[in-house]
């Protein structure tokens, strides 16, 4: 797997002795690749596999992306057979039964442990240049396809770089979004601290204050409760509530018997109907006639989880369970509730309408019977407000995406939209050649091998082993996908990216585009109906079409428009 090399974090250094100028031809260097997390690693490894050169740049002084570091108490929301490299193992030496029948949820700097192993192991250290800024990407000056990368090591050094094919992999959570509040001003004159909970590393710094945290996510829900062990108590502020899902539905299944097995996903395909590029036309069929159904069947998992949450009165979320879940999707034990029902944390359904020196004022009311206000100023048509004694506000507000390092005619031709960007297998942009996103434009339950496959299938295209329609069959396969999310998924700025619980039949399409089994299970088919897909179920993948293989094109079949491969 590669010569191994330990984890640089000298400044500006790439690990080997004669430190080549990077992208020069001497290098080899093919492939520049933006973000040194899950997905960037993954990337560079399955260039390794091939022989391909690239270079993975990051702006941090360590591999790791998020995990390297971001808010106290942070972790995966999975257990660890689901956070996995598809081809190394969490705990080692430990085989699939004994994982399935261990529940560990992973803290954060266990994973970047883990990380940073897989890092040592496979000898990616040679590929990392880190502690440097990706500013701009342009295309190359000699007219040859591929891009210039223009690179920042923070010290007001500006260098250059030549491939001749760029990944970003930067994931989704990149740069963090704050909302602008009125009177914040004199709310910091006053002492008042205002951050995004991916800046909040010490909950110390909480003792014997009143914290405000905004948010109903995964990320509040894990501050919130932080705070309140250091503080005693924290208040939450939501303009909608969101359905939990318990680490063990009913108390007794986990709840990835559920959401990853096959028969999971055809529960939820007979709801809300089969992934456009990778469900079965038989599942697709069965919505149509069962998906009033399993509208009733889905009642009564919200009851379910709302007899385990809490989810009554103002923390009763206002959209169906599947529909809510492709808008904030969080896993969590019961402590949270145990919390809330202490009154240790305190959620409050509203919007921060203003600040004050030494507080916040909040527009809130109980929602009106059908009224969802999911929009950004909506509680202020409610009038009633009601002053919270704080001293500190953490925003769990999510984070923007951005795409200005491109060039203005490939951001037109990028076709970013209002609920986000819409890609040819949520890796490529039909219209813009020599580039793909590996694990930034994609939400799964199992992110990890996610970003995995799409590596494999990035490098098989990058190494012509594999090839994509044209533009237009691809353009024609997006808008299918288009059409299915925007019609049922509530909208978001990032609706684009979800795939979530349809996350097996999208992984099914990636598996036939690139000639490999779907069913990763083997010859037991109750495992393959019944039991979770994890990462490992897709080992071997990277690595496993080279290059001396015939070439495979994806062929789009108009009749069923959707694609095959040949």
């Amino acid at each position: 797997a590669g010569q191994s090399a330990p984890l640089l974090t000298e400044r500006n250094m790439l690990p080997c002795a004669s430190k080549p100028a990077v992208g020069d031809e001497s290098t080899g260097a093919k492939v520049g690749i933006i973000g040194a997390g899950v997905a960037g690693l993954q990337m560079a490894r399955a260039l390794q596999e091939r022989g391909l050169s690239c270079v993975v740049f990051d702006k941090a002084p360590k591999p790791g992306g998020l995990w390297r570091e971001n808010y106290e108490g942070y972790g995966v929301q999975v257990p660890h057979q689901l956070f996995e490299f598809l081809d190394y193992d969490y705990v080692k030496g430990q085989g699939a039964c004994g994982d399935l029948c261990n529940q560990n949820y992973p803290a954060g700097a266990d994973v970047q442990a883990y990380i940073e192993r897989y890092v040592e192991d496979f000898g990616l250290g040679q590929y990392l240049r880190l502690n440097t800024s990706v500013v701009k990407l342009s295309r190359r000056a000699d007219g040859k396809p591929g891009w210039t990368f223009e690179l920042s090591t923070g010290h007001g050094e500006i260098t250059t770089a030549t491939f001749d094919y760029a990944v970003v992999a930067t994931g989704i959570y990149s740069n963090p979004s704050v909302p602008s509040f009125p009177g914040v001003d004199a709310f910091k004159k006053a002492g008042g601290v205002v951050m995004h909970t991916s800046k909040f590393v010490d909950a110390g710094i909480t003792a014997g204050k009143n914290v405000v945290v905004i948010g109903s996510g995964k990320s509040a829900i894990d501050v919130s409760m932080k705070v309140a062990e250091v503080a005693g108590k924290s208040t939450m502020v939501h303009r909608v509530a969101h359905w939990g899902t318990p680490r063990l539905i009913a108390w007794f299944i986990p709840f990835q018997y559920i959401f990853l097995s096959r028969l999971g996903q055809l529960l939820v395909s007979l709801y809300k109907g089969a992934y456009p590029e990778g469900g079965p036309a038989w599942v697709a069929c069965l919505h149509r006639m069962l998906s009033c159904v399993m509208y009733f069947v889905f009642r009564i998992v919200e009851e379910l989880f709302a007899l385990q949450f809490g989810h009554y009165g103002d923390w009763r979320p206002d959209k169906d369970v599947v529909q809510d879940f492709y808008d904030v999707a969080w896993v969590a034990g019961p402590e949270f509730g145990r919390m809330r029902a202490k009154g240790a944390v305190k959620t409050v359904r509203g919007e921060v309408a203003r600040l004050e020196a030494g507080g916040a004022v909040i527009a809130h009311k109980p929602r009106p019977k059908g009224c969802c206000p999911t929009r950004a100023g909506a509680y202020k048509e409610l009038v009633e407000e009601h002053r919270v004694e704080c001293d500190m506000v953490l925003c769990a507000t999510g984070f923007k995406k951005t795409y200005d390092y491109l060039p203005s005619a490939d951001l037109k031709a990028l076709g970013v939209e209002d609920d986000g960007l819409y890609l040819y297998r949520q890796i490529f942009p039909p219209n813009v050649p020599e580039l793909a996103f590996c694990g930034a434009e994609v939400a799964c339950i199992s992110n990890i091998a996610t970003y995995g496959i799409h590596s494999e299938y990035i490098a098989r295209v990058i190494d012509g082993n594999l090839v994509l329609p044209s533009p237009e069959a691809m353009v024609r396969i997006v808008e299918e996908t288009k059409a299915w999310k925007r019609s049922w998924m509530a909208p978001r700025a990032n609706r684009s990216n979800m795939v979530l619980l349809h996350q097996i039949h999208y992984h099914d399409q990636l598996m036939r585009d690139m000639g490999l089994p779907a069913g990763r299970k083997g010859c037991n088919f109750l495992a393959e109906g019944f039991m979770p897909y994890q990462p490992r179920d897709y080992r071997g993948v990277i690595g496993s079409g080279m290059k001396d293989t015939p070439p495979r094109k994806v062929v789009v079949d108009d009749a069923k428009n959707g694609a095959s491969s040949a």
